[in-house]
C-alpha cells in the first residue's frame, strides 16, 4: 500500500466502494445516493455482483440519474458469483479522466490469491490512488461486508485505524462512521428505541474520552466499547433534538441505524 498525501486546500471527491458480504437493501440507502452521487466507482471482488444489484435497483425512481458504472474492479475474483460478470466490462488505459468525469471502461485489476490484502483493501488503496491523481481528497462511502468470513469484517474494523479507512460503512442494518479526535457529530431523525453504540478503533483499548448529551446513559466505560446499545434520552426525543457527541484525544466509530443523519464539525474551543 502506498502513502498518498492530501492537502485540506485540495476539493473532496466521492468514492463509493462495493465490497462482497452482506449489504444494505438498495431501496433502504437510495436517499442517500440522491445527495452523495459518487464520482469514483469501485467494486472488489464479489462486490461487482451488489454493484450490480444496485445499478438494476436505481434504474427507477428517486435514484435513477445515478451512474454506477465501475471505474475500478479489483480483487482475485475468488468469490464472484460469475467470472463472466467481469467480461462485460473492457480494460481502460492508464489515462485518468478529469475530475467529475467518468472513465468509458473500469480498470479490471486482477490480483493474485496469494496476496497480503483483502480485497477491500485493495479498493480503498485505488480510492486514495485515483483521487491523489485527481488531485482530491476522498470521501468513501464502502457498501457491504456484513456476514460471511469473521476475519474479512475484523479486517474492516482494523482499518479504521490507518490512513487508508472509509468515512462511512453500510451494513444491512446499521451505519459505522469514523469520528476523529477533536470532531463533534450531531446524530438527528433517532426514534426512540434506535440503538446506538460507540465503539474504539483497534488502535487503542482505553485512550480517548467523550462528551455526549442526549444520550439515555452518559458515563462511558473506560476500556474496551465505551456504550452499547446506547438510545436517545426520552427528553432529547419528545424535544426532537439532536444527539451530540465529541471525541477527544481518540478515535471512535459510530454505529448507528441508517436512517439516522449525521452531521459534523470541529470541536470548539473550550
Amino acid at each position: 500500500m502506498s502513502d498518498y498525501k492530501f492537502s485540506e486546500r485540495k476539493k473532496s471527491i466521492c468514492c463509493t466502494i462495493f465490497t462482497g458480504g452482506d449489504a444494505p437493501e438498495p431501496e433502504a440507502v437510495e436517499s442517500y445516493f440522491t445527495y452523495h452521487a459518487p464520482d469514483i466507482v469501485i467494486a472488489a471482488d464479489s462486490g461487482l455482483d451488489t454493484l450490480k444489484r444496485y445499478a438494476d435497483a436505481f434504474k427507477s425512481g428517486e435514484a435513477a440519474h445515478i451512474d454506477l458504472t465501475p471505474d475500478f474492479i479489483v480483487g482475485d475474483f475468488d468469490s464472484i458469483s460469475d467470472v463472466k460478470l467481469i467480461d462485460m466490462y473492457e480494460r481502460n488505459d492508464d489515462e485518468s479522466p478529469q475530475l467529475g468525469e467518468k472513465r468509458e471502461a473500469p480498470c479490471i485489476e486482477r490480483f493474485s490469491y496469494e496476496k497480503d490484502f483483502t480485497d477491500t483493501e485493495l479498493a480503498l488503496d485505488a480510492a486514495f490512488r485515483e483521487a491523489s491523481l485527481q488531485n482530491a481528497i476522498p470521501f468513501i462511502t464502502l457498501i457491504g461486508g456484513g456476514g460471511g468470513r469473521l476475519d474479512h469484517l475484523l479486517a474492516i474494523c482494523d482499518s479504521f485505524c490507518t490512513p487508508q479507512h472509509a468515512d462511512l460503512w453500510l451494513l444491512p442494518n446499521e451505519a459505522v462512521r469514523l469520528l476523529k479526535s477533536g470532531t463533534t457529530c450531531g446524530i438527528l431523525d433517532l426514534k426512540r428505541d434506535d440503538i446506538v453504540s460507540v465503539a474504539r478503533t483497534t488502535s487503542s483499548r482505553t485512550e480517548g474520552k467523550l462528551i455526549s448529551h442526549g444520550l439515555f446513559w452518559e458515563n462511558f466505560r473506560r476500556e474496551g466499547m465505551p456504550s452499547i446499545s446506547n438510545r436517545i434520552s426520552e427528553n432529547y426525543f419528545t424535544d426532537r433534538k439532536p444527539v451530540t457527541l465529541t471525541a477527544c484525544e481518540a478515535d471512535f466509530l459510530l454505529i448507528l441505524p441508517l436512517s439516522a443523519r449525521v452531521t459534523f464539525r470541529p470541536q470548539e474551543n473550550r
